[in-house]
Order: C-alpha cells, then structure tokens, then sequence
C-alpha cells in the first residue's frame, strides 16, 4: 500500500496530529477554534519532521499530486462560499458545514490517499448528517467523534493499513 499511495504515511500524520487536537477543542468548546489553528501548525511541524522516515522511495503520480491541491482547493474555496449563508443558523448550523467540507475534501482526496481517505471521508458526512438530523446530539459530541476518526484514520495511514 505505501507504494501505491506514497503520500498517505504524511498525510495520515498530518491528519491525526491535526486532529488530536480537534479532540482537545472538544473539551474546551471556546477554544475549538483554536485548537484548529493549533493542530494545522502542529501537522506542518509534524510532517517536517518525519518527511525523511515516512515517504518511500516511489514518487506519487500526478493523479495523486491533482487530487490532493484539489481537495485543498475546494475545501479552501468552500469555507468562505459556505460559512457566510449558515452562520445566521447558529452554531450546530457552521459545525454542520465544517464537518460536512472537511469529510468532502477528504473524498477528493482518496486518489491521493488512498481508499482509507475515501472512507474517512464518508464516515466524517455521516456523522456532520447525525448531527444535522438528530436533535440528540451535540456539537460537542459530534466534533469529538470527528476527532476520534480523524486521530484513528490517520495512524492506519501512517501505520500502511
């Protein structure tokens, strides 16, 4: 697997050291948009660091270089499309929406990553629609189940599952 998705150990990484910190933003809701800033810089020193252990010896292909700009692309591109219109619905509206842009790009990304990234993608819809639909559960909740998926998703890439 590694060879066939040479980026997937470094963007397993990144996604689980962002992500742990997401887990974090959880339990201090105040500080959930913090903890994003704090874990992307976090995944960049990461990444840095381990550049060297972590990529193998076969270069991604362009495919996987296209799709993993373009998820960056759209994702960047849809925060401020999508944000403007929810954020008048409140909280769980924009937490909805972040969820549901972040597991999209992930989507994106699977040529990149690797089936994983488009499963990651997939449970992270499923659980930004749980908490669209059903009024039991919280934004707090939601945001630490995305956490745990992320954290749990991106040591199976780092580990070549």
């Amino acid at each position: 697997m590694p060879t066939d998705f040479p980026l997937a150990p470094l963007g397993g990484l990144y996604i689980a050291t962002v992500r742990a910190c997401l887990v974090a933003g959880a339990a201090v809701p105040r500080l959930r948009t913090a903890s994003v800033w704090i874990g992307l810089g976090l995944g960049i020193v990461a990444v840095t660091a381990f550049a060297g252990r972590l990529v193998p010896a076969v270069a991604p292909t362009t495919l996987q270089i296209g799709a993993l700009v373009t998820a960056i692309v759209v994702e960047f591109a849809a925060f401020p499309l999508v944000m403007p219109r929810v954020r008048p619905r409140g909280e769980r509206a924009v937490a909805v929406a972040t969820l549901a842009i972040v597991g999209a790009h992930f989507l994106i990304m699977e040529p990149a990553l690797g089936a994983l990234a488009g499963v990651l993608g997939l449970a992270c819809m499923a659980n930004a629609g749980a908490l669209a639909r059903v009024p039991g559960y919280g934004v707090r909740a939601a945001w630490a189940v995305d956490g745990g998926l992320k954290v749990a998703f991106g040591v199976a890439m780092v580990a070549g599952v």
